[in-house]
């Protein structure tokens, strides 16, 4: 499970670095053209968006592998462990059923986008290049929110160590 942590880290990292520098080079050079020309690429905006998409979708299956997520951590910190854990148990469940309907219904735009052809605004780029954005990170949202209730059941059903209990919050 730590080298299958180690891979799905790795490529969420690459893919949030990549879209983000994509973001960053192209808000750069478009803001210089314009400038220094007065004109812009009619595609920039559009491939920036998506590569802000693609960096969201990634960044948010990061942050539920971690935990780190936006909660009502606060008023969850004041419950008892075992509530805790179910609610905790609770939003990750959510997550997945959440992720499993868009997947399904996100599917269908990227097939119909795949179908006819469509390409970014002044690019030949296929617009499913950004589009599958939403299925993909919607995946690796799901895989790291069943890997999360792992380790969060399997930490919960070890003992305490040197005394010191386990906390639900930080895994």
């Amino acid at each position: 499970m730590d080298r299958l942590d180690r891979v799905l880290s790795r490529i969420e990292s690459s893919i949030i670095l990549l879209s983000y520098s994509t973001l960053i080079a192209l808000v750069g050079i478009e803001t210089l053209r314009r400038m220094l020309t007065g004109n812009q690429a009619i595609w920039g905006p559009e491939v920036a968006l998506f590569a802000f998409i693609w960096m969201s979708w990634f960044a948010m299956a990061e942050h539920v592998r971690n935990g780190t997520n936006l909660s009502f951590g606060m008023f969850r910190q004041r419950l008892g462990k075992k509530l805790q854990l179910a609610l905790e148990s609770f939003d990750l469940l959510l997550w997945m059923v959440i992720g499993f309907i868009i997947i399904y219904f996100s599917i269908g735009a990227v097939s119909n986008n795949i179908a006819y052809g469509q390409t970014i605004f002044g690019t030949s780029i296929p617009i499913a290049v950004a589009t599958v954005a939403v299925p993909a990170g919607w995946a690796f949202t799901m895989i790291r929110a069943a890997q999360r209730l792992f380790f969060l059941l399997a930490s919960c059903a070890q003992p305490a160590s040197n005394g010191v209990p386990r906390t639900i919050v930080n895994l």
